[in-house]
């Protein structure tokens, strides 16, 4: 099973809101990130009831394409522990699942529009609307350096295989 959860669940329209309506890193995070407090959520309720349904194993969202962390990563302040909620996600998550015996399963984004390196792209919020060419996405990503965000995902990466006991899935995408 998949729990596909993050900043975009306050938008209740699409994990890629922020791309479809070209949605800016700064006003993303003014109108989701400040108000991100879904103190209603009950990881261990949604493990049990994945377990009572039959899974095997459970996949969460650690971060999708908007760059938000649902762990408390040392790479960044664009993660859940600076908004109101203010709680290691990824962590009860992990503990909720080996407490149900369950697979522990992270989907990690390697796509990341928050983070000022990560090359704008036909798919990235501030790509530009319309017609485009070559030249115009070579101007936009004057700058960019994709070698500091690969070294960014990487520490990223290390952080969610090492600080949270055994992993059993790992889905890149």
């Amino acid at each position: 099973m998949f729990i596909h959860f993050g900043l975009y669940s306050l938008a209740a329209r699409h994990e890629w809101v922020q791309s479809r309506e070209y949605i800016t890193s700064e006003a993303y995070e003014a109108k989701y990130f400040r108000r991100f407090n879904p103190r209603l959520a009950d990881v261990r309720d949604w493990v049990r009831r994945a377990k009572s349904a039959g899974m095997k194993y459970v996949v969460l969202t650690t971060k999708h394409h908007e760059g938000f962390c649902l762990w408390d990563t040392k790479t960044t302040d664009y993660k859940i522990t600076k908004t109101p909620f203010g709680r290691d996600l990824v962590r009860e998550f992990s503990d909720a699942c080996r407490a149900e015996d369950l697979k522990v399963g992270f989907y990690f984004s390697v796509i990341d529009w928050h983070h000022p390196h990560f090359t704008i792209d036909q798919t990235h919020p501030l790509r530009p609307r319309g017609g485009f060419t070559a030249e115009s996405y070579a101007k936009l990503n004057e700058g960019r350096d994709m070698e500091k965000y690969r070294k960014y995902m990487f520490e990223q990466a290390t952080e969610l295989m090492t600080n949270y006991g055994k992993i059993d899935i790992v889905w890149f995408d």
